[in-house]
């Protein structure tokens, strides 16, 4: 069994930070929240950095920090905005399995209802219904792995995610650990 790691794709509220830890535990990978890591780094949280620098310094940021990150054995929860880096996406791609957990709008919002203040990229300019618009499509496209999270629990959810990886590496014999 190859030992590639994961980066679980998708929108904020989706679940990808308690997802993806529960999905390492499982795994016995690691497991690294791309926020606290910029956190940590920086010193300051994701609004905070976005308000100082600028929607596009930050992505730059984003992106950078993601490249600093060993995939190997690791699941990885990256902020929503990574999709906006094509070169990187593909990237991911042939170094990880990338999981996007797709769920409705409603869904969403009600997750993020009075949590906007966590840093969503372009929230100062559209609406958050227009950016889950923008980027579905995106998070589709780079997926390796689709998983429907409407009306599924978090259990439910991690089984499903670990028998797709499992079917994914046993088809992909060019994705080989780094």
């Amino acid at each position: 069994m190859k030992e590639t790691g994961i980066v679980i794709i998708g929108m904020a509220g989706v679940g990808k930070s308690t997802i993806g830890m529960v999905l390492a535990q499982a795994l016995g990978y690691d497991f690294l929240d791309v926020d606290n890591y910029i956190f940590q780094k920086e010193g300051k949280r994701i609004q905070e950095l976005i308000d100082s620098v600028g929607e596009e310094a930050f992505l730059d940021l984003e992106k950078r920090r993601m490249l600093e990150i060993p995939l190997p054995r690791m699941v990885v929860a990256p902020g929503g905005s990574i999709i906006y880096h094509p070169d990187l996406m593909e990237y991911l791609k042939g170094k990880a399995v990338l999981v996007y957990l797709d769920d409705s709008f409603q869904n969403i919002e009600t997750k993020l209802t009075g949590g906007l203040d966590r840093g969503i990229v372009g929230l100062r300019y559209k609406t958050l219904r227009q950016i889950y618009e923008e980027r579905r499509p995106l998070y589709f496209k780079y997926a390796d792995i689709i998983i429907d999270c409407r009306g599924k629990k978090q259990g439910a959810l991690v089984d499903e995610i670990l028998k797709r990886y499992h079917q994914f590496n046993k088809r992909q014999p060019g994705l080989a650990p780094q």
